[in-house]
């Protein structure tokens, strides 16, 4: 074996290469990782491997790295892996690292389906990965066929329903626009607080027989221990929460479970004995969490917790002041978009004065052109008139004088005098016309001096109005149960039914999403949660029910459980 082993571990984000000693423990190796990723919670993290026998397992922390049954290959590869859960993660997960590493393995088990999500959930879920990646839906930004459907949704949603990526991409956008505002870490948490109350969120699953021989599921999680048929790992039949549970060992195959009020012990058998140390791990340290939560916080545990409210109240008095910024922005950028729209409306209407000045101008310059040729033609017809009367006067001068002449004369007098009144008809019709020419313009310089004033006063006004812009491993483990009673979780409401409208909004969506499903593409997974639904049953209303009754009983009802539901069904008929 070489001085120094190289290490790979992989994490959600990245892969991180190490370089070890042949007597480095497993906890040295982990908390050099954890230093690394900056996680402080580290309870909830472990890492995982394959051993050189295929079967899956956890690195024991007070155990050299290189006696935990490794492939001879190098480099070593492990995984840093979400080991145990929180009850609650509102509650319990305090770091943002920690958050973001629950999110982006929960969500890989939601899209790979080995966590089980019905369709409507599964899209409420992806529109917050939406918003945690993109932030708040912008229709500029996200056009269509942008979302990755395949990367955000369970492959047997798509395939159960008959809808095109642009109707899923339409569904997921209805929730995302419910998102806005809501920070990366915000969405993260909501994605999570929907994801917990799933009913195989948090579960390790283990092949276990009864006594019976029946092939049953083993489920452990942060609450307690549950049994499952075989063939359902929705619903678990019976339960023994933390609180139940004295001590659990095993030896070889065989597991026993201690049981409180004297019940008789709970025993399983399982399929590798390698499992049995995994099993036993994971009950102790789940036991470990479940009691801890139920007491006092630990020194280190408040100091994380008040280090956070800081961060996060920093990170909201940031948020809140660029809020501000970006209203106030968008105040300016409306106000400064009304004030062009007004300067628009204005310079349209200083173009239409212009062009109805040019118009009074010519209309002007066409009248007072008429008014001067008629003063004219009144001018000339005057003279011709005067003309003629001069004539005439001539003309009796002359008739006295010249007898003989005073009929031609007089027939001339009578031509000039009728020629004369016509004149004066026409200079008075004239005279008329000139003046009524004279009052048309009066009139029109009347009517533009009101629209000029007119629009003065509407300009005045609209500036007034106007807004400026702006780990011991043994084979068993004593629990001593310190907290009794505290059951809390077996009252819980899911997070889905207590907001009434995202509640409401999900129930929308799987009617019009029954419409378009393929009941022929249904798993048995899928008939299993509609019987799970059909009775009125969630994850929490489950849990209470199968640990109703006394221990003895559950134990009992245990040791008589079939591998299948169908068959449990078929005996209590007979």
């Amino acid at each position: 074996m070489p001085k120094q082993i190289n290490v790979t571990v992989s994490t959600v984000e990245c892969d991180l290469d190490f370089a070890i000693q042949p007597n480095t423990l497993g906890k040295n190796l982990f908390d050099q990782i954890c230093h690394t990723i900056g996680v402080k919670e580290v309870w909830y993290f472990g890492l995982q491997y394959v051993d050189n026998k295929g079967v899956t397992s956890w690195l024991r922390m007070n155990k050299k790295v290189k006696d935990q049954n490794l492939q001879k290959q190098y480099p070593w590869r492990f995984r840093f892996k979400v080991k145990l859960y929180p009850e609650d993660v509102a509650y319990n997960i305090i770091q943002d690292v920690t958050l973001r590493l629950f999110y982006m393995e929960i969500k890989d088990l939601v899209i790979t389906d080995e966590v089980y999500c019905p369709p409507e959930t599964s899209v409420l879920l992806a529109s917050y990965c939406c918003q945690e990646k993109f932030g708040d839906f912008d229709p500029e930004i996200y056009h269509t066929s942008l979302l990755d459907i395949d990367g955000l949704l369970p492959v047997r949603v798509i395939q159960q329903h008959r809808l095109t990526h642009s109707q899923w991409e339409e569904k997921i956008v209805d929730c995302w626009l419910e998102h806005k505002d809501q920070l990366r870490e915000e969405a993260m948490l909501s994605f999570l607080k929907i994801a917990q109350d799933l009913d195989m969120y948090g579960v390790n699953y283990f092949e276990i027989y009864n006594r019976k021989g029946s092939k049953l599921w083993l489920g452990i999680d942060a609450l307690g221990i549950n049994i499952y048929h075989f063939n359902d790992k929705l619903a678990p039949q019976i339960g023994f929460p933390w609180s139940e549970i004295n001590n659990i060992s095993y030896s070889d195959k065989r597991f026993t479970i201690q049981t409180a009020n004297k019940s008789p012990d709970f025993v399983f058998l399982t399929s590798k004995s390698r499992i049995n140390k995994t099993i036993l791990d994971l009950c102790i340290r789940n036991h470990e969490l479940y009691i801890a939560r139920r007491k006092p916080e630990s020194p280190e545990v408040q100091q994380m917790k008040m280090q956070q409210i800081a961060e996060r109240k920093e990170r909201n008095d940031e948020r809140m002041r660029l809020k501000k910024e970006r209203e106030a922005r968008i105040a300016a950028e409306h106000n400064q978009r009304v004030l062009e729209q007004k300067l628009m409306v204005i310079e349209q209407e200083q173009q239409a004065s212009k062009k109805a000045l040019l118009l009074y101008q010519a209309r002007s310059n066409e009248l007072e052109r008429k008014i001067h040729d008629s003063e004219e033609q009144f001018r000339r017809l005057k003279t011709q008139r005067e003309n003629a009367e001069q004539e005439m006067s001539q003309m009796e001068v002359q008739l006295s004088t010249h007898k003989e002449e005073k009929e031609e004369l007089r027939e001339q007098y009578e031509s000039k005098e009728a020629f004369a009144m016509k004149t004066a008809i026409e200079v008075e019709q004239m005279q008329l016309k000139s003046e009524k020419l004279r009052k048309e313009y009066d009139n029109l310089q009347k009517k533009y001096s009101e629209e000029a004033l007119s629009r003065s006063m509407t300009g005045s006004v609209t500036s007034e109005n106007s807004d400026p812009m702006e780990d011991t491993c043994s084979d068993g483990q004593d629990f001593i149960t310190e907290i009794e009673g505290n059951r809390s979780e077996e009252n819980r409401d899911l997070e889905t039914t207590r907001d009434t409208l995202l509640h409401k909004k999900l129930k929308d969506m799987e009617k019009d999403l029954i419409l378009e499903k393929n009941f022929s593409a249904l798993t048995d997974t899928d008939h299993h949660y509609l019987a799970i639904q059909q009775q009125g049953e969630d994850k929490y209303k489950t849990l209470k029910k199968i640990r109703k009754g006394n221990t003895r009983q559950r134990v009992e009802d245990y040791e008589h459980m079939t591998s299948y539901r169908d068959e449990e069904e078929a005996e209590t008929v007979s």
